[in-house]
């Protein structure tokens, strides 16, 4: 008998009836990659779905198994899907197609229908804030469509994560403040908004799929991160952990903005969704109807992201030699 007056027997079964098999998609990005190792150290058997074999195989070594395939593949989808007991779904963004939301629609479809051949009942869907709104907010809305599709679905409990905007898309000035010396977008410098840390995004998805089951039908919970912050105040705060206080954030004028994408290789439809996205919230058009409150608050500042997630980043590129 163990202290517990469970013998070691009964000890092992209720372990095993209380582990679950989660599939993973997506898992080789920040949120999927941190869901997999919660998901791991809480003892539920994982399987992680990306594209690469090469880019899963440090999951494989942490103890998920592996599955690389594409999303649109219903046939492969549903396969991994079926017999599962909950999944995280996404849809990978694609920053290149020459249509983007047509492409978005044509993948989600395909999530929606391997969803359906499954029979898998209980799934944890990456959205976004402003997913409720059909029009208006660029790229998000390929998740408000995602989400009228997954509710059609019958049978199907989801809960919908609507995160406010990334931590980690500020990454993308690290070529800026190596190159010019400023962070920059078509976003106005005094325009307030929520950013979250995908840690924390990974962490409540972990917290509702090791639960014992998901509400039925389908929900939404918003996460806004610590606070709102403006692309200014993110400058300063990301100077001050890469040491360049002073740090500016210079605002584009929309066609420079979409030069300056089209050149990092975005295609032209990403780039017009981008700053759609931006000219809404510089004219100050409500993205975020919620009220914040204790549950959809995160932990992690801007601070904390700046001084462990960015500035390591930032010191791997510098120390790159120049092509």
């Amino acid at each position: 008998m163990t202290r517990s007056g469970l013998s070691l027997k009964q000890l092992t079964l209720t372990v095993s009836a209380m582990q679950k098999h989660i599939v993973v998609t997506g898992a080789t990005g920040h949120i999927g990659s941190a869901l997999v190792h919660h998901l791991l150290g809480r003892g539920h058997r994982v399987t992680a779905v990306a594209r690469s074999v090469e880019a899963l195989t440090p999951l494989a070594q942490a103890g998920a198994d592996i599955r690389p395939g594409q999303l649109s593949d219903v046939a492969f989808l549903a396969e991994v899907l079926r017999g599962a007991d909950a999944a995280f779904l996404m849809l990978p963004p694609n920053a290149v197609a020459p249509d983007v939301l047509a492409a978005q629609d044509e993948l989600g479809a395909a999530v929606a229908e391997s969803l359906r051949q499954s029979g898998l009942r209980q799934v944890v869907n990456l959205s976004s804030i402003a997913a409720d709104l059909p029009s208006g907010t660029g790229p998000i809305v390929s998740v408000h469509r995602q989400e009228q599709r997954l509710n059609a679905i019958e049978g199907l409990h989801v809960v919908h994560l609507r995160p406010a905007y990334f931590m980690e898309n500020l990454l993308a000035n690290i070529g800026l403040i190596l190159g010019p010396g400023i962070t920059g977008s078509a976003i106005r410098p005094d325009v307030s908004f929520p950013m979250i840390a995908t840690r924390d995004i990974a962490a409540r998805a972990a917290a509702l799929l090791d639960g014992p089951a998901l509400p039925a039908g389908h929900q939404e919970q918003l996460l806004l991160g610590p606070r709102s912050y403006t692309l200014a105040e993110a400058a300063r705060i990301i100077g001050q952990a890469i040491g360049r206080p002073g740090l500016p954030y210079v605002p584009f004028p929309l066609d420079q903005a979409k030069q300056g994408m089209m050149g990092a290789g975005l295609s032209e439809s990403m780039a017009d969704l981008y700053l759609e996205m931006s000219q809404t919230l510089n004219e100050e058009r409500a993205m975020v109807h919620e009220t914040r409150t204790a549950a959809n608050t995160t932990p992690t500042t801007l601070e904390a992201f700046a001084a462990e997630v960015f500035a390591p980043a930032f010191q791997a590129a510098a120390a790159q030699p120049v092509a």
